[in-house]
């Protein structure tokens, strides 16, 4: 027998959540039968009323289905469903660059819809699924997910979207099968700052970050590599990635000496552009740069910029959410490439 958790919630719902809870955890995986209304109601110690309270609500929700004669079985619908932008929840990296500059963007489009703006970190002590299962469980049903450099199990949010969350992923440069992707035009913003220096392609460096499970990373780098086969590629280790923790000197010394002979440097987030042009001119090094992500010196330097349009992405992200809360909007999952803005 389990127990419920003690809430103030009418007992049906407390058990509605439970059962959600088991699919979610894998115990009654889509397609697959459920217990029957008595079977469940010696499980959680209730009347056979107040489970099929819980089951009629879940069918409503298009999360079982129950044919005459073949049982209850698990049904996750992966369509638009009936709702609301009353509340929207982001979970992001605050430690990112640009966290500031994307939530300002998303608290914009969400004022003009008059909805309400949540906002979790991203968590560092328990596994990302078991954090997004809890604002489902608190009833939250917008979500923007920013993984950054989290990983988060496919499956798990394929569940929470037939569990009926609306779920949008942000910078995610791939297609999903089942939600909306909204990220920067990667290879375009490489291709703008090409255009811009045109640079010699046999010395023309590429700076990123050693994570390429970081899709818009690996997205930069294909699209330079494509541009330039015979150019180098330097990684700097992504620990240091927040500036919480400056680049050693002997890195960066060591990024500086293979900059010497290279007439055209492509950094891959800004960042990385600032401190590396910064060194790079204290050595008296001096060399085209262009860089992704406006950031503070950067006009000083003289590098470059493609900058994100935080306010597009924003937009399209919203109307992404729009879509997934109506059911004649004829939603499917899309992935969105916004172009970036040459500076």
């Amino acid at each position: 027998m389990l127990e419920l958790e003690h809430t103030n919630k009418p007992l049906y719902l407390s058990i509605r959540d439970r059962i959600c809870r088991q699919i979610f955890d894998g115990i009654y995986p889509d397609g697959t039968p459920i217990p029957s209304e008595r079977m469940l109601a010696e499980e959680f110690n209730v009347s056979r009323v107040t489970v099929r309270k819980a089951l009629d609500l879940l069918e409503q929700e298009r999360i079982i289905s129950r044919v005459q004669g073949s049982g209850t079985r698990v049904s996750l619908y992966l369509g638009p469903r009936p709702g609301d932008l009353e509340i929207v929840t982001v979970v992001a990296p605050a430690q990112n660059q640009f966290f500031a500059r994307v939530i300002d963007a998303i608290q914009t489009c969400a004022d003009t819809r008059d909805s309400l703006l949540l906002f979790q970190q991203k968590p560092k002590d328990i596994p990302l699924e078991k954090c997004l299962f809890r604002i489902y469980r608190k009833g939250l049903r917008n979500l923007i997910l920013w993984k950054e450099d989290l990983s988060v199990a496919p499956e798990a949010l394929l569940k929470l979207k037939g569990l009926g969350m609306r779920i949008v992923l942000f910078d995610e440069t791939s297609a999903d099968s089942v939600l909306d992707t909204v990220c920067l035009d990667n290879a375009g913003a490489v291709q703008m700052l090409a255009d811009r220096l045109a640079p010699d392609p046999a010395s023309c460096a590429f700076v990123t970050w050693d994570k390429p499970e970081i899709g818009s990373l690996r997205a930069r780098e294909a699209k330079f590599l494509s541009l330039f086969p015979e150019g180098s590629v330097i990684r700097i280790p992504y620990r240091y990635h927040n500036l919480e923790q400056a680049i050693p000197d002997e890195i960066l010394q060591q990024v500086i000496q293979k900059l010497k002979n290279t007439s055209c440097v492509l950094y891959a987030v800004g960042e990385l552009g600032i401190v590396c042009e910064s060194a790079s001119r204290r050595a008296g090094i001096i060399h085209k740069a262009g860089m992704i992500g406006m950031m503070q010196g950067a006009r000083e330097l003289e590098i470059q910029i493609v900058e994100q349009d935080f306010n597009a992405m924003a937009e399209q992200i919203c109307r992404c959410l729009e879509e997934q809360n109506r059911i004649d909007s004829g939603w499917r999952p899309r992935h969105y490439s916004v172009p970036g803005i040459l500076l």
